[in-house]
């Protein structure tokens, strides 16, 4: 399989597993608030905390991108979002419940910042929405998964468990990221119009 197909297929992994890893906590509410005394009102706060961090996160990434190799900045933020949401299997208070829900937005936005980024400087403009499609086609895919996945494991082995089933297998593929070439960026745009006639 060729280097564009390569980064796809696992850009798209990545999407799908970053979506489980941040619905999975959906699934276990019931457990865990049980299990460490939560209010519903601090249940209500892990998903802000989230968007918060992914929020600023974004940015950060979109700026490291200029200057750095951006599958290996990917890799980085796969690999704390991962690491994260398997730590979350071994906390015991509310405030590192907070700090690894936080850091699952960071993971969350060196994919889903540069992502779309490197996909579009690996395949032609004619050819970009049939691969976005599939890149896309992640978020609901893995959304369910974190719900049923999610249920079915704290279910039968714990809340603690159900994270660690989510978080791992996001280190394999940020191990993987990061050895991936950088495409060329701009190397399929088409060139500007020459007339410099602009739209509408």
């Amino acid at each position: 399989v060729n280097a564009p197909r390569r980064l796809l297929a696992l850009l798209t992994a990545i999407n799908l597993l970053n979506y489980l890893d941040r619905y999975v906590v959906a699934a276990v509410l019931e457990p865990l608030g049980r299990d460490l005394h939560l209010s519903d009102a601090q249940l209500g706060r892990l998903p802000l905390v989230f968007v918060v961090v992914y929020m600023l996160s974004a940015p950060v990434f979109g700026v490291l991108a200029d200057r750095f190799h951006r599958p290996r900045l990917v890799a980085i933020g796969v690999g704390l979002g991962s690491l994260a949401t398997a730590g979350a299997s071994l906390v015991h208070s509310y405030p590192a419940l907070l700090v690894t829900r936080s850091l699952v937005g960071v993971g969350e936005a060196a994919y889903a910042s540069l992502g779309p980024a490197i996909l579009a400087d690996c395949f032609a403009e004619d050819e970009r929405a049939a691969k976005f499609t599939w890149f896309y086609l992640a978020i609901p895919v893995g959304s369910a998964f974190g719900y049923g996945l999610g249920g079915l494991v704290a279910q039968h082995w714990g809340w603690r468990a159900a994270f660690l089933v989510a978080g791992l297998p996001g280190l394999l593929f940020a191990g993987r990221m990061a050895f991936l070439p950088d495409p060329v960026r701009g190397a399929f745009d088409s060139s500007p119009d020459p007339t410099g006639s602009s739209w509408p």
